[in-house]
């Protein structure tokens, strides 16, 4: 009998281990994603334990994207990921992030020699979502999509065969990256799967590219981030970066400039002339005559990484009469090229010819611009200009005027609009005309981009009054694709106007929106449109204005700093011409000075305003204001201090 009740305890112990068992664990497979993509598990696998999903601890946190260091002796891990540590005793409910304990409802375990944890437990302590799909058995771990946070090449302008390195910074969760050149039918350039990892947790990719290309073109680059076995290609997630890519091998002049056209015998002038990044030398010659002079050094333009090389040089003007200059591009291995351009220059007395045949100044309000919009030009001149034209690189006319927007005393301003028809960089030559049909010319670029009637997209915000000055309220219009539906303009991360109104034409919406501009404002203001969905894109506001018409104290020249009370303060306040009142306030603001209306002497183009008044206050720092108003009644104001003693 005892016998038969010892084995009756036995079989009962062995059945109730094989319940618990049966409880504990669940026998039916579940699965593991990672955003939607499935976790392969090679050997011990997810499985519900106690009513939690538990998966092998190793392969789940290096699918996550982290790293996991094993103490045998204490059991205790530490996973790495970005700038998260997380440590981890095994089978206990604690697990700790960056130093915060967390306590969950079950504990790790070790199951057939493999450890496990709750997913929840394991994928909340390295920062993402768990979800549970109880019809499918899955465990969905929701993770940050990969993104692109930064991409800069080292260069910008690079020549046909010319390496390239462009630095693209990712999110902790992109393991890869491609590049699409947009240009060329989005075709794929290269992908590139290994990175560094920054200590803040992003990851940086160095992208080697060599671009080859029979024709100069400007490329644009998509750079797309991805994961696993998939890219993520919203419109968030990539960026985009522009390298123009020259195919020329030939030495080029671009434009040629002097600072003066018309000398006195024996007077210097200087020359300016810009070239690409072909040409290491250039040659000035004097026509029917044998001055040559020949100039090897250059700096970049702008002192940017541009390829426009920029050679000067100083001629001083022997010979009387019409000189033509004939100035030539060459390098070492070709040679001087057998075409030239050609600049004349009127040698005799120097008061006996006014004309000054100049371009002073060129502005491309928007040198971004998409296929078939324009690009307005805001160009400059002296008064003897009698009509502009713009050329394209094969000489055929893709704009004119002979009527100047604006005509002020010493410049002719023009307004031309350039419509892009090619995508990438566009070269631009603007020739400017007098009446003995003498000519100047100089060059711009203008940049261009395709674009998908569906997306997104400001196509051009175009300032409607060219003559406007600082402290006027400019009219502009905006044109977007027709996903739009609010425009905003924002001073820095400031609003300072919405709207939603707009006109159809075509599948394209106008918006107009009217915005006070300063001298101050005006390169901080940008345009934001916002489609349905609140996603968003921003677009700089280019604005011109005029700021010969715009007045200005260019200094204060205190004579008497330092006088006795009831001494005269004697003070010289220098102007542009458009300032038409200036006069002198105390410290408390109230006017010590009349209104002058006339200024006292003139120096160039600067006015000079004379003041004399009575020091009233004592003190070792008495401040004083000076105000100037222009003739639309705008006021400028400019401070001063002076020591009064007693």
């Amino acid at each position: 009998m005892k016998s038969f009740k010892k084995i009756f305890n036995i079989l009962t112990l062995i059945f109730c281990i094989f319940v618990i068992n049966t409880v504990a664990f669940s026998l039916e497979p579940i699965n593991v994603k990672i955003n939607g993509v499935s976790i392969n598990y090679e050997d011990a696998k997810p499985q519900i334990m106690n009513q939690r999903a538990m998966v092998p601890i190793r392969k789940t946190a290096e699918s996550l994207g982290a790293t996991i260091e094993w103490n045998r002796t204490t059991e205790t891990m530490t996973l790495l990921k970005g700038d998260r540590t997380v440590v981890h005793t095994m089978r206990s409910r604690v697990i700790t992030v960056n130093g915060t304990a967390l306590t969950f409802d079950t504990p790790s375990a070790v199951v057939q020699n493999r450890m496990m944890m709750p997913v929840r437990m394991l994928s909340e302590a390295l920062g993402n979502v768990v979800n549970w799909d109880n019809n499918t058995r899955t465990v969905n771990i929701v993770v940050d999509q990969p993104k692109v946070i930064s991409v800069y090449p080292d260069k910008t302008f690079v020549n046909s065969g010319e390496k390239v390195t462009i630095s693209v910074t990712a999110n902790s969760t992109t393991d890869r990256v491609k590049i699409i050149d947009i240009i060329e039918n989005n075709n794929l350039v290269l992908e590139l799967n290994t990175y560094t990892t920054n200590p803040n947790g992003t990851r940086m990719f160095s992208i080697p590219w060599t671009p080859n290309v029979t024709k100069s073109t400007f490329k644009t680059l998509k750079v797309v981030p991805g994961n696993l076995n998939s890219y993520n290609e919203s419109y968030d997630a990539y960026k985009v970066c522009a390298i123009n890519v020259n195919s020329e091998t030939k030495s080029k002049i671009i434009s040629l400039k002097s600072n003066k056209t018309s000398v006195g015998r024996g007077d210097e002038i200087k020359l300016t002339i810009e070239t690409n990044s072909n040409t290491e030398r250039v040659k000035v010659e004097e026509k029917d005559k044998n001055h040559i002079t020949e100039i090897t050094q250059y700096t970049l333009k702008d002192n940017t990484s541009s390829s426009i090389r920029v050679f000067e040089t100083t001629l001083k003007m022997q010979d009387r009469g019409d000189i033509e200059l004939r100035v030539y591009a060459g390098n070492p291995l070709n040679g001087y090229e057998t075409t030239y351009e050609t600049l004349k220059i009127h040698v005799g007395s120097a008061s006996s010819s006014s004309s000054s045949l100049t371009i002073k100044d060129v502005y491309v309000l928007d040198d971004e611009v998409y296929i078939d919009e324009n690009a307005k030009v805001i160009v400059k001149t002296s008064t003897d200009i009698k009509k502009l034209e713009i050329l394209d690189v094969d000489d055929r006319i893709v704009s004119e005027t002979r009527y100047a927007s604006i005509k002020n005393s010493n410049e002719y301003i023009w307004e031309l609009d350039v419509n892009i028809r090619d995508s990438g960089r566009n070269r631009f030559y603007i020739i400017a005309y007098n009446e003995n049909n003498e000519r100047v010319k100089d060059s711009i670029n203008i940049n261009s981009h395709i674009y998908s009637k569906n997306d997104l997209v400001i196509l051009n915000a175009e300032q409607k009054d060219l003559g406007a000055i600082s402290g006027d309220t400019v009219k502009f219009t905006i044109k977007t694709t027709s996903p739009a539906v609010k425009l905003k303009v924002m001073d820095g991360s400031t609003e300072i106007e919405s709207t939603t109104d707009y006109v159809n034409e075509g599948s394209f919406k106008v918006w107009s929106v009217r915005i006070k501009v300063t001298s101050y404002n005006k390169d901080n203001l940008k345009i934001v449109a916002y489609d349905s969905k609140d996603n968003t894109i921003t677009k700089r506001l280019n604005i011109y204005l005029d700021e010969s018409s715009m007045g200005k104290i260019y200094s204060v020249d205190v004579k008497t700093p330092e006088v006795y009370k009831n001494d005269y303060i004697r003070v010289t306040v220098y102007t542009n011409e458009a300032i038409s009142k200036v006069w002198i306030a105390d410290s408390q603001d109230v006017n010590i000075t009349t209104k002058k209306t006339s200024y006292d002497d003139k120096s160039g183009n600067e006015y000079l305003w004379d003041f004399k008044f009575p020091a009233e206050e004592v003190g070792s720092s008495i401040r004083y204001t000076v105000y100037a108003e222009d003739e639309n009644g705008k006021k400028f104001d400019e401070t001063f201090r002076v020591r009064v003693l007693r």
